[in-house]
């Protein structure tokens, strides 16, 4: 028997990542949290979904049946920015929490206000996970003594391939590290809009988009998506580091970025100790 006190989770998106995290609050892996809702605006992966969890009713094709269900607290994005910039404000207006994992979207200022007032109306949370990095805790600690932050992403050419930002390069052979980017993240963000979410997550917990440095490298020999972040202030400096996998079934998200959300979830909905901020 489901317990009163399990949070209900709606999934916008129901693709590789939005299967990742339904399965895993299915399995009992998020103890405080169920799936009573699906949302895509493709209806086959929504229903099949639907039919993984044995629960057909779940999913539905209209964004507001999704959000008049009963028993829905908190809504997960795990679609892309477009369904942040179309859903979000409509998921805060009927009252639910919401977390977003395409966290390039909210570097819009004005969306990010209205999103922000909005929450504040409602009384509702608005999450982002960490994504593919960590640290993100210490930078916001950081607060108003950071001074500067800096962030530099190696990929492998692939990775970077249709982007606006790479436009210079197509179809040339890359044989030795590349700078393909060096300026604010606010421009950069805007010229590789498949890679923004970790330079965003981070621009959002420290000094701003206008502020945070980001360089992007493309590099053959690459190991896989390689985020290295320096923040310095007067309470010192941080160097991290982060060599990150891709998900297996998602080869364009790095598998931490999925765990990530899910765990932001589990701290969500689970009672008791919490560690870190």
């Amino acid at each position: 028997m489901v317990q009163r006190s399990q949070v209900g989770v709606g999934l916008i998106g129901c693709g590789a990542i939005g299967r990742d995290m339904a399965m895993t609050i299915h399995s009992g892996d998020v103890p405080g949290a169920r799936v009573v809702a699906l949302f895509d605006v493709e209806d086959s992966q929504g229903t099949s979904l639907a039919s993984e969890l044995n629960d057909p009713g779940l999913f539905h094709g209209d964004i507001d049946e999704f959000l008049d269900v009963s028993g829905l607290d908190l809504v997960v994005e795990c679609a892309s920015g477009a369904a942040v910039r179309a859903h979000a404000e409509r998921v805060l207006e009927k009252g639910r929490d919401l977390m977003v994992m395409s966290t390039g979207a909210l570097l819009d200022p004005a969306l990010m206000a209205r999103l922000s007032e909005l929450a504040g109306a409602k009384g509702r949370k608005l999450l982002a996970p960490s994504g593919a990095i960590g640290g993100i805790d210490a930078i916001r600690a950081g607060g108003g003594l950071l001074e500067e932050v800096a962030i530099i992403t190696t990929k492998p050419p692939e990775g970077l391939k249709g982007s606006p930002g790479f436009a210079d390069w197509e179809g040339k052979e890359i044989t030795a590290p590349e700078v393909i980017y060096e300026g604010p993240a606010v421009d950069g963000v805007k010229l590789f809009p498949a890679n923004t979410n970790v330079a965003a997550t981070l621009s959002l917990a420290g000094l701003g988009p206008d502020k945070t440095k980001m360089k992007v490298i493309a590099d053959p020999k690459a190991p896989g998506n390689v985020h290295e972040i320096e923040a310095k202030g007067s309470f010192g400096v941080m160097r991290l580091s982060f060599e990150n996998r891709p998900h297996p079934n998602n080869p364009k998200t790095s598998y931490l970025a999925i765990l990530s959300a899910i765990e932001l979830l589990r701290k969500a909905c689970t009672p008791g100790p919490q560690i870190g901020t």
